[in-house]
């Protein structure tokens, strides 16, 4: 992934999780140690899209932060979150990210998003996604986010 378009993803992924769920995301450059990964529940989100360009984008999102964000984007207290609600709150936070990259790499509108799936994978850990090509990790208060990309 060239450098211009991880400084896009950022940028982008930065505002959509500041604007719409109140949390922060710190851009990731060095691969964390082991001790940072962050192993055990997390949900992946897989986004796909076509048009101008093709690809698709899995998201991983420790459980801590997928219910922080489910909290703040329903509006909810944190004991009546139910596993679900997280589970869809990552397939629209999937939505809304790529979403707003794909209007920036794309204004005339020519791509188009794949209804987002999700899953809940209850031991993950994120030591198979080091090293791979077209991976970005956010540090967050609740554990690395990590999101991968391949694009056609």
């Amino acid at each position: 992934m060239d450098q211009d378009l991880r400084r896009l993803i950022f940028e982008t992924f930065s505002e959509v999780f500041e604007t719409m769920f109140f949390t922060f995301l710190e851009p990731l450059e060095e691969t964390p140690g082991k001790e940072e990964l962050g192993c055990g529940k997390f949900i992946e989100a897989t986004i796909g899209y076509s048009g101008g360009y093709n690809g698709n984008f899995l998201f991983y999102f420790p459980w801590g932060l997928g219910k922080n964000i489910t909290v703040n984007f329903l509006g909810v207290d944190e004991h009546e979150v139910q596993d679900r609600q997280i589970a869809d709150t990552a397939a629209e936070t999937a939505n809304m990210a790529i979403g707003s990259l794909l209007g920036k790499l794309d204004p005339g509108g020519t791509a188009s998003l794949a209804i987002p799936q999700t899953r809940v994978l209850d031991n993950f850990s994120p030591e198979a996604l080091l090293g791979a090509s077209g991976i970005c990790m956010f540090n967050t208060e609740f554990g690395i986010l990590w999101v991968s990309g391949t694009h056609a």
